[in-house]
Parts: structure tokens; C-alpha cells; sequence
């Protein structure tokens, strides 16, 4: 009996290891394996060959894979094998450690990986069955929206439903701040995840489907085509406008909206890291909304008071208690479904999602080749964002709302019923102009 590798690759998700534990309930349950590894830190695992023995482990921590956040247990990384060395190594160490299974969970760049060493495992006679598990918070692994209103290729990637509600509880929660300071902070602007594509920010919608909140959802795709000054001076008015009707704004902008300069890290793929550059976009806007760049330092509000900023960062990916139900179970089916394409001697394929289009929500798992994966990075429907550039439509809620799983949570909401005023009016002495 042959050896499995598994091996996991990008930014983590709350879900992954539940596609890992998927695939490793199936390979454990077929008596067709001798041992299942582990390849510590991805790709970098085998070149170093640092392989972790999963079937040595306690199956009981096997199941905990279920409720544990991120990669951290077998590790990940952003490495892109280039130098014929890096390929000869990796052929080496399949060949000492006797493996015949070689799965790979991550996004567009991994499968890349996955194709490239099912290529090589070919050319150099080897008989290794190389599946892509498929992971991604950003969405952005799959094909175009089809006229039925599913994705092709992928309908959506494990790991954003997850990211998806986080959003929309954050946004919940932020809205309850919000209208408790907004006497002195009117503007809160949150920096969300999802490098040039929008679904992260676009699911702060989903907190907000009756439109009732004085909500501004940006996305990176509606503002690429303007230079970051005129983007700045446009959104500032539409904060102001919403201003002028609710005295506040809650402000969802994703991280690679342009506004200018980042001072922009990018890890070996070419791919921005915007939480490691100089700056970060809701800083960028919230310098520019209170005037830190005029000599007077005034204010581009038309309300007194300051816009404040968060940015909730890498938690969005890894909080397990705000996990999806439906995320979680489709990330597991999947892993099992990558699994059993290996164990039936399927080879240069990922394991994908395909959504049956219908009034209810179901999905089937089928499969598609490696290198029709890895060149097919996934695009926001432009149907799905208002003319105004500020908001997601409708067809977007309908679409996303199943990934979140269960019900958002309901907090109180007080009707405005006020007590009878029997004094004269009064401005507060700091309000009089």
C-alpha cells in the first residue's frame, strides 16, 4: 500500500481543517493506505521534508479538526516552486517516502501547485494521484455567474461563508456602537479582507438586507478606474450625503480599494499583502474624512465629530465561533469527495462545489481539472453593485445568504417614543456656532 500526502497552502480559513478531516476520515476508512502525512508548512514540507505523521495520531484530535480554526496544525504557505531543483526534490522525496496520494487544499495559486506536480509525477513515471482541495476566504476560485445565477466551475469556495457571516455579525454589532457614539463619532469605517475581488465587503449586506442602517459597502472593483484622490473625494460626499439624512455612517471598505499609496508588500505569487504594507486603506480614508492632511486639520464632515476606523484583520478568517453551519459541512464533504476521486485513481483534478440552481439551496460536489482551476480567477458580477458604486443589489443577498448558515443574531430595538418636552429649547454650549 502506498503513502498520502496532505498539504494545505495561502491564508487559512476558520473551515479548513474540516476539508483535512474530511479526507482523512475517507483515506483512514479505506484500508488502501499505509500512512497518511502531513506536509509541514505546504509545499515546503515536502522540499524539506517534514512530513507529520496523521495516522500516528490520536483520532480523537483527528474529530477536534472540526471545531479548530485556521492551518496552524499542519501549517500553510505562499511558496511558488520556479527552480528545477525545487521540482527534482519534491520528486525525490515522493519517491523515498513511497507516496501514491498527494491532496492540496488552497486557493487558485495551490491548484497551480497541485497541476503542476501531477505534471511532474507524469513525466517522471510516477504513479501519485494529485487532487486540489479548494479554500479560499476571498471567493475569488471559480468561474463566471451564469444566467441561472450560480457560479461555474465553483459556486463558492469553502472558507467564505464563514468569513461571510463574521462580516455581517462585525457590521451588527458595529451598528450598535455606532449609534451610541455617534455624537462624537459619526463615521466608522471598517477595512475588511479580499485583496481585488469584493465578496468579504459585500457581505456586509447581508446584516442589513432591509437597507435600514446608514450603510456604505465599497468594493475594490468600483473604484479602479479613478486615481485615489478623486475616489476619496467621491466617497467622502456619499459619507456626507447619508450624513445630512442620519447624523451617522457605518462605512465596509475593502482592503484594495484604491485610494492611493499603500506603500504595498507582495509575498512571492505577486499578490498584494495590504495588512503588511505601509498603510491601510480605512486609515487612508479616515486621515483624509478628518483632515489630517490640511494645515487647520478641519474636518471634510458635515456633522461635528471625528470618523474613527477598524480594521478586524486576520480574525475574519480564523474565528471559529462565528463559523457557518453550512460552511463547515460543505468543507468536510468536500475533503471527502477529494478523497475518494484519489482513491479511485483520479488524477490532475480539485474537488468543487456546483450549486443546483432552484428555489431552495442545494449543491452537488463533482470535479474539475487543475489547470481549468488555476486560470480561472473569479470576477464580482458588476449586476451585483449599484449604479452608485456605494452598495450591493439584491441578486447578491439571494446568492450569499445560504453560505452564512443559521439566522444573524436579532438585538433590541426600542421604538422612539420620547417623553412629552415641557422645557424651552436649549443647544448644549459647545454646539452654538
Amino acid at each position: 500500500m502506498k503513502n498520502a500526502i496532505i498539504a494545505q497552502s495561502g491564508g487559512p480559513t476558520t473551515v479548513i481543517n474540516n476539508s483535512i478531516r474530511g479526507a482523512i476520515d475517507v483515506l483512514n476508512s479505506s484500508k488502501k493506505i499505509n500512512k497518511i502525512l502531513g506536509a509541514k508548512m505546504g509545499i515546503l514540507g515536502v522540499l524539506n521534508e517534514e512530513l507529520l505523521d496523521i495516522s500516528s495520531q490520536d483520532l480523537k484530535q483527528v474529530a477536534l479538526l472540526e471545531k479548530t480554526p485556521s492551518a496552524g496544525l499542519i501549517g500553510s504557505c505562499r511558496y511558488k516552486m520556479k527552480a528545477k531543483e525545487d521540482h527534482e526534490r519534491v520528486i525525490e522525496v515522493f519517491q523515498k517516502h513511497d507516496i501514491g496520494y498527494f491532496l492540496y487544499c488552497g486557493g487558485g495559486d495551490s491548484m497551480d501547485t497541485a497541476n503542476k506536480i501531477s505534471i511532474l509525477a507524469k513525466e517522471n513515471g510516477l504513479e501519485i494521484k494529485c487532487i486540489g482541495i479548494p479554500k479560499t476566504i476571498d471567493n475569488d476560485v471559480g468561474g463566471k455567474l451564469q444566467e441561472d445565477g450560480t457560479f461555474s466551475i465553483c459556486d463558492h469556495d469553502p472558507g467564505y461563508g464563514s468569513v461571510a457571516r463574521n462580516t455581517a455579525i462585525n457590521v451588527l454589532e458595529a451598528n450598535q456602537e455606532n449609534m451610541a457614539s455617534y455624537t462624537s463619532d459619526p463615521v466608522l469605517i471598517i477595512g475588511v479582507m479580499g485583496r481585488k475581488i469584493g465578496f468579504i465587503p459585500a457581505s456586509a449586506r447581508l446584516a442589513d438586507r432591509k437597507r435600514e442602517m446608514p450603510l456604505l459597502v465599497i468594493l475594490p472593483e468600483t473604484f479602479i478606474i479613478n486615481d485615489g484622490t478623486e475616489n476619496l473625494d467621491y466617497i467622502t460626499s456619499k459619507i456626507n450625503e447619508i450624513l445630512k439624512e442620519q447624523k451617522r455612517c457605518i462605512v465596509i471598505i475593502g482592503e484594495g480599494v484604491n485610494l492611493g499609496m499603500f506603500g504595498e508588500r507582495k509575498d512571492s505569487f505577486g499578490h498584494s499583502q495590504f495588512s503588511s504594507s505601509k498603510d491601510t486603506v480605512e486609515q487612508i480614508l479616515t486621515n483624509y474624512l478628518n483632515g489630517i492632511d490640511r494645515d487647520d486639520r478641519k474636518t471634510r464632515l458635515v456633522v461635528k465629530g471625528s470618523a474613527r476606523s477598524e480594521r478586524p484583520g486576520t480574525r475574519q478568517r480564523r474565528e471559529i465561533t462565528y463559523a457557518s453551519g453550512i460552511d463547515l459541512e460543505e468543507a468536510y464533504m468536500v475533503g471527502k469527495f477529494a478523497a475518494d476521486m484519489a482513491l479511485a485513481g483520479e488524477s490532475g483534478y480539485m474537488a468543487t462545489i456546483i450549486r443546483i440552481p432552484g428555489k431552495d439551496y442545494k449543491v452537488k460536489f463533482e470535479k474539475v481539472l487543475l489547470d481549468v482551476v488555476a486560470n480561472s480567477d473569479r470576477e464580482f458580477p458588476k449586476e451585483w453593485i449599484t449604479g452608485n458604486r456605494i452598495d450591493i443589489t439584491d441578486k447578491y443577498i439571494n446568492w450569499a445568504l445560504p453560505l452564512i448558515g443559521e439566522e444573524l443574531p436579532l438585538f433590541s430595538r426600542f421604538e422612539p417614543i420620547f417623553a412629552e418636552k415641557k422645557c424651552k429649547p436649549f443647544i448644549p454650549f459647545s454646539y452654538r456656532v
